[in-house]
């Protein structure tokens, strides 16, 4: 064989091999959906700054965090999916200026029921947020009792606004 055949061979090999590893060297960042609350309902995409978002990756419970690099994988229990809620005040209002927006409701017990009775309870951390894994099947949550399904494998959204306060 010539030398030149060989060395394109070769050159064909570390590039192949060289695509395979950085196909596999993901960050585990890129591998999660980002999310975050605008104020009415989750969106999809990176917020401000260190403010809070919820990583969301099939099979794994989702991550509430601040900053990408310190997103940790859990494995969902079998038969299980997750459930990611924010608890907020709405504000509105405004004689001098229009204002609105909305403001998180941390350490709130949140009610987790299965035909108006308790299934489980999620707490909201400093954020407004709670994540908590569930069997799949349908829940009410909230003292409001909002309806939502939680499907095995994957995550679910919940907005509660607990409440309204105008701003003037």
């Amino acid at each position: 064989m010539s030398s030149g055949i060989r060395f394109c061979l070769v050159a064909l090999t570390l590039a192949l091999t060289s695509l395979t590893v950085h196909a596999f060297a993901k960050k585990p960042a890129e591998l999660w959906a980002l999310f975050h609350f605008d104020g009415s309902a989750f969106v999809a995409g990176k917020p401000a700054p260190l403010s809070p978002f919820v990583a969301v990756r099939e099979g794994f419970l989702p991550v509430v965090e601040t900053k990408e690099e310190r997103i940790t994988e859990a494995k969902l229990p079998d038969g299980a999916g997750a459930l990611v809620g924010v608890c907020y005040v709405q504000s509105y209002g405004g004689k001098l200026k229009p204002a609105g927006g909305y403001h998180p409701v941390p350490m709130l017990e949140v009610p987790i029921l299965v035909d108006g009775k308790p299934a489980a309870a999620a707490q909201t951390d400093g954020d407004g947020y709670f994540v908590t894994a569930l069997p799949a099947g349908s829940y009410q949550v909230g003292n409001q009792r909002v309806e939502v399904k939680v499907e095995n494998g994957k995550t679910s959204f919940i907005p509660l606004r607990v409440g309204k306060r105008m701003v003037d």
